[in-house]
């Protein structure tokens, strides 16, 4: 019978740690590349939609800007002639009606009041433009705070999606790094699965399908090394002695070897 092998010790546990998540620079790079990159798509297309819409706003507000500066000049011109017209109907009346005072003075006063209208008018078209190049102002300033904005927002949103490719292939890497480690140690002999993946990892039940393989495996060579042991116990009681049982014994304690290792 073979001998009774160690009890295996328990597994270390495994901390993730930012130097060892990239275990297969090409597979995850890849794939947190290609998401990155359709994110990137997705955001200059976005931000293209919204330049043009604050395009088409700021284009509006010039527009509004252009209206009420012509709406000015035309109140000036038109507090410019009404002035002129005054002066002249003051003139005229004086020509006309000097030896009436008092008809002069109403003649005045209601071109003085038609002419205050006039300056109102002119001073709210005024104002009106004032009113409208600070909003003006005010539309381009939000404007580029809201596309600096935005830019910083989708440039870390595709940063963040990056590394969250990264992560989440992790946890595909990690396990098929694993599994390709211990498929050579499987076909160098060494039948044993130290440990399992790590909590969040992915692949778990083909880890544990591969396993079971091992299990089993490890199984049939412990009952081949029993007969092997039986028949070196054979060889001796019948006096077999020489390279032969050395050989059969090399190769018992080779296979035992492949079951003790770490």
């Amino acid at each position: 019978m073979s001998p009774t092998a160690p009890a295996a010790a328990a597994p270390p546990k495994f901390k993730r740690s930012a130097k060892n998540y990239l275990l297969d620079r090409s597979f995850q790079l890849k794939y947190a590349g290609w998401l990155s990159g359709m994110t990137l798509a997705v955001s200059l297309a976005l931000g293209a939609v919204l330049y043009w819409q604050t395009e088409k706003t700021v284009a509006i507000g010039s527009e509004a800007v252009q209206v009420g500066q012509e709406a000015n000049k035309a109140g000036k011109d038109a507090v410019a002639q009404s002035q002129a017209l005054n002066d002249k109907l003051e003139n005229d009346a004086k020509a006309s009606y000097g030896d009436n005072p008092a008809l002069l003075a109403a003649i005045a006063d209601a071109n003085k009041a038609e002419s205050d209208k006039i300056h109102g008018r002119a001073k709210a078209l005024s104002d009106l433009e004032t009113k409208l190049v600070q909003k003006q102002d005010a539309i381009a300033k939000q404007r580029l705070l809201l596309l600096a904005t935005l830019g910083s927002a989708l440039l870390l949103l595709v940063i963040l999606l990056g590394l969250a490719g990264i992560v989440i292939t992790h946890k595909v890497a990690g396990p098929i790094f694993k599994m390709k480690r211990l498929l050579k140690e499987v076909g160098e002999g060494k039948l044993v699965v130290p440990g399992r993946l790590r909590k969040g990892d992915e692949l778990i039940e083909f880890f544990d399908v591969f396993a079971t393989m091992v299990e089993k495996l490890r199984v049939r060579q412990e009952r081949e090394i029993e007969i092997l042991d039986t028949a070196i116990t054979q060889a001796r009681s019948g006096g077999l002695d020489g390279p032969v049982l050395e050989k059969l014994e090399a190769l018992r304690k080779h296979m035992q070897s492949d079951l003790d290792a770490k």
